[in-house]
């Protein structure tokens, strides 16, 4: 086994053998989450999970409802018999089960739930947790090397065109770039094919790209403080976007539904939301149904901390297990989801080629742990470009080495590498040269956190970008979610050309976070050129969201905020903002 560090050219192939994975019929599954954390005296010989346990009350200081079977041993045969028959008895195709590493205590049930589920025609994946120690991207080599050595092959194990399922939860994403996770993905590949069908934790273009399925664990956000009326109109709003990116890039398409949610017992002040009787599951499942994902997934079977087990319980018994009952079928029997995307606004090979022809001999540079939606346009265009290692940054950033820099990662980016801030320095002296630096990033603020810590030096580099406040103003200040209605991005259409004078809405779900270029923010003396604006309801300019600005320095800067590259309309921002920079440095 190759034990060097993958270099940026590595992340570089990495990211362009994901981009042509394709499914084309994944096998229409609803899976829950489960959990194998639980023990108790009498079996593991100690409690585990279960704290301030009052038996004859029926209260538990940790679980927000006390389960049927008592506080149970998640290693008790008689327990994991009792779940898989529940489970078959909801019409559930399967666990995901969560997992925390090799010999921990949550592995040892494991085993005798995959013979278990074999008996009762179940399906077992693992949730994997957390990145383990040194936590770099050779970190999940050894441990998914294992997983596939040791349960892989158990026919209970979920498989897709022959790749045993692992689901990343958001704990695990967030240790790694989506470059690096495209880099063990591909080398597990090559060194155990055909390796893994990886569905990751995050409603993402960019993540699409990357992974074989995209998911999130818990809607709660999305449902929080909605009315009973509002849970299946929000659901939908929040999924849609997502389904139509699984389907534009042939991934496996989740949505999650939760009975309700309320971790109030274990954290403070904690979340809750209402389970109305029932009546909020019921809801959510009718959104899936809408929106006919590939797999509908539910947390949890038995997620007690949480409040969102649908395994009975005392309180509200075998309840949501007869609603799954009813609508899984329901939603097996839609069939395979039509593999169609959303209308893509196109770009002509003209257009295209007369792109390359601006770029022509020219290198584009992009930042360490580059991923977002605009480097997959960059390969798609056919645009030269090269990873750069960290050490380019320093004595290496040249105007006939690099025609451009392209920052294209989330919010962290590495402002060190010899001396305290000498990429900052680097960066400002390759401006001041009349270098281009792009930023489109994969997050909110690109140059927000810089070596690991708070830093919000866009304006370093002549990007107007504002914050958030915790009241917005139009023209002012960004938003954590929308304040008022009607927000939608006009563009400019003498520079981004378009078959429709119809605005670009603003996102419904997902992360909404509104991190705006302003005109006022941008240098005095700069050239400053809006491609794509936001206004509400009331015709009031709320910055913008693309934009091209010439500094007197002669150096260019260009901006896209992170979800306008996940819209049909992205390539013909990248185009018009590639155009822009490329006429501007010449």
């Amino acid at each position: 086994m190759d034990e060097r560090t993958p270099t940026q050219r590595d992340l570089l192939d990495a990211l362009r053998a994901r981009a042509a994975i394709r499914y084309s019929a994944p096998p229409k599954l609803t899976l829950a989450f489960y959990y194998g954390w639980y023990g108790n005296p009498e079996v593991s010989g100690k409690w585990l999970h279960w704290e301030g346990v009052d038996a004859a009350r029926r209260q538990i200081a940790s679980s927000t409802h006390y389960p049927v079977l008592g506080t149970y041993d998640s290693n008790d045969p008689k327990v994991i018999e009792q779940h898989c028959q529940w489970a078959r008895r909801a019409r559930l195709d399967g666990f995901i089960y969560s997992w925390w590493g090799v010999g921990t205590y949550e592995e040892k049930p494991l085993p005798r739930l995959l013979d278990a589920a074999a008996k009762h025609r179940l399906k077992v994946c693992l949730y994997y947790e957390a990145v383990p120690t040194p936590g770099n991207p050779r970190s999940v080599l050894p441990e998914w090397h294992y997983i596939l050595q040791r349960y892989a092959a158990h026919p209970a194990y979920l498989k897709v065109d022959g790749r045993p399922v692992l689901f990343i939860y958001s704990r695990a994403m967030e240790q790694l770039s989506l470059a690096q996770w495209a880099w063990a993905l591909e080398t597990l590949r090559k060194e155990s094919s055909p390796g893994i069908c990886a569905i990751g934790d995050s409603l993402g273009r960019s993540a699409a790209r990357v992974f074989d399925g995209i998911h999130t664990y818990n809607p709660v956000l999305a449902l929080q403080g909605k009315s009973l009326g509002a849970i299946q109109p929000a659901l939908e709003a929040h999924y849609r976007e997502a389904m139509q990116t699984a389907g534009m890039f042939g991934r496996i398409a989740c949505a999650t539904i939760i009975p309700a949610y309320d971790d109030t017992k274990i954290r403070t002040p904690g979340i809750r939301t209402d389970r109305f009787e029932g009546e909020s599951y019921r809801q959510q499942w009718q959104a899936a149904l809408n929106l006919n994902p590939d797999w509908t997934l539910i947390t949890s079977f038995n997620e007690w901390h949480e409040g969102s087990e649908i395994e009975p319980s005392v309180e509200h018994g075998e309840r949501e297990l007869r609603a799954t009952a009813q609508f899984a079928p329901r939603f097996r029997a839609m069939g395979k989801r039509p593999r169609i995307a959303p209308p893509l606004v196109g770009q002509s090979s003209d257009t295209i080629d007369q792109l390359r022809l601006l770029w022509r001999n020219k290198t584009i540079g992009l930042l360490p742990n580059a991923h977002s939606g605009a480097v997959f346009w960059l390969f798609d265009a056919g645009l030269q470009v090269a990873m750069m290692e960290p050490t380019d940054l320093v004595g290496r950033l040249t105007l006939d080495r690099y025609a451009a820099l392209v920052y294209a990662g989330s919010e962290h980016y590495q402002a060190t590498v010899n001396t305290p801030n000498d990429v900052d320095r680097a960066l400002q002296a390759y401006l001041q040269a009349g270098g281009v630096l792009l930023a489109l990033p994969s997050a909110p603020f690109p140059f927000y956190y810089a070596d690991g810590k708070e830093a919000n030096r866009a304006t370093l580099f002549g990007l107007p970008i504002a914050a958030s406040a915790v009241r917005p103003q139009a023209g002012v200040t960004g938003f954590e979610t929308p304040p008022t209605t009607g927000l939608e991005f006009r563009l400019n259409r003498s520079l981004v050309p378009a078959g429709t004078d119809a605005p670009i809405p603003f996102p419904e779900g997902g992360d909404q976070r509104w991190r705006p270029a302003l005109r006022h923010l941008a240098p005095h003396d700069a050239n400053y050129i809006p491609l794509a604006t936001l206004y509400d309801a009331q015709k009031r300019n709320w910055g913008d969201g693309a934009v091209l600005i010439r500094l007197a320095s002669g150096g260019v800067v260009g901006y896209i905020w992170f979800r306008l590259l996940e819209t049909p309309y992205a390539p013909l921002l990248l185009e018009a903002l590639f155009k822009l920079a490329a006429k501007a440095r010449d």
